[in-house]
């Protein structure tokens, strides 16, 4: 795995010129972001200065028609680490499937619909304060995964993933989640068993409004496995004035540390429409002193 991943940047640099000079259509594209922040980290009581960097990723994604009303679409993204110096090459979503009037269909390796379900609820997702700190264990980018989605329905939405364990002893799993948006309002629902683990049920249900220049989010959560159900929930706001984007987060749950509550404050400035710096704020508390934590950074986001 190692030797693979330190030859994917010359193996990315020798297909690009011959794809740009391949005789048929080019339907792929190349993205990606780099975000870096410096940051003062405090946990259980230890202070250290950090270079950290929040899903910095390189990916390569297309679409290509089949027929008048079938395509074949596909990704392949990785997380990068420019601060790291090795290794630095991680797996995300990357799939090939289907889409038509019927929806989608992928396999790959994919984020669960429980996941995709939280929308932009978590304002500080990928930062110190992403809700899978303390609040949830059920953020899963599941491999051995085969997804169905709807196609448009007037606003309505449903994903199905069903999760290969591979294992004779281990049970396959499921993840389900349904919901309804528009411009104002999104609220969903979902139910996760043998995902996050062998032998646990997930409820998830998630509600945001737009109104105007504000942001508000809610997630609440029911975790049960191996018959010991937890809960947690959390609240989230932001507020735009102009170039700026004030946020604001708060939750509690039991689910991935007992007594876990945990707040962040932050605002991004938006240097450009793909450029952003921001800063913020995160405490973590828990019943475990060791899970006690206040981390400060500024850092710089800039896609492509």
């Amino acid at each position: 795995m190692k030797f693979t991943q330190k030859l994917l940047p010359f193996a990315i640099a020798a297909v690009l010129p011959a794809a740009a000079l391949a005789e048929g259509p080019i339907d792929g594209t190349i993205y990606g972001k780099i975000n870096l922040s410096v940051e003062s980290q405090d946990e259980a009581g230890e202070t250290v200065q950090a270079l950290e960097s929040n899903a910095s990723r390189l990916g390569f994604k297309g679409k290509t028609a089949l027929n008048d009303g079938l395509s074949v679409i596909y990704q392949l993204e990785y997380e990068v680490d420019p601060d790291a110096g090795e290794d630095v090459f991680k797996q995300r979503n990357s799939y090939v499937g289907l889409a038509g009037g019927f929806g989608t269909v992928i396999a790959g390796n994919h984020d669960t619909p429980t996941k995709l379900l939280q929308n932009k609820v978590d304002l500080f997702n990928d930062l110190q304060g992403d809700i899978k700190s303390i609040i949830t264990k059920s953020e899963k980018r599941a491999p051995n995964t085969v997804m169905y989605s709807t196609p448009e329905m007037g606003g309505f939405f449903a994903q199905g993933a069903y999760i290969m364990s591979e294992d004779e002893t281990v049970d396959d799993g499921s993840s389900l989640a349904a919901g309804w948006q528009n411009d104002l309002l999104y609220v969903g629902v979902s139910y996760d068993t043998d995902v996050r683990a062998q032998d646990s049920n997930v409820i998830r249900a998630v509600v945001q409004a737009n109104l105007g220049d504000f942001q508000v989010g809610a997630l609440v959560e029911s975790d049960d496995t191996a018959n010991v159900e937890n809960d947690g929930w959390m609240l989230s706001g932001q507020y735009k004035l102009g170039s700026w984007a004030l946020k604001a987060q708060y939750g509690q749950s039991d689910i991935a540390a007992a007594g876990g509550e945990t707040y962040s404050l932050g605002a991004d400035y938006k240097l450009a429409k793909n450029t952003k710096v921001f800063g913020f704020y995160t405490n973590e508390t828990a019943d475990s002193a060791a899970r006690e934590a206040d981390y400060f950074g500024i850092g710089m986001e800039h896609k492509f």
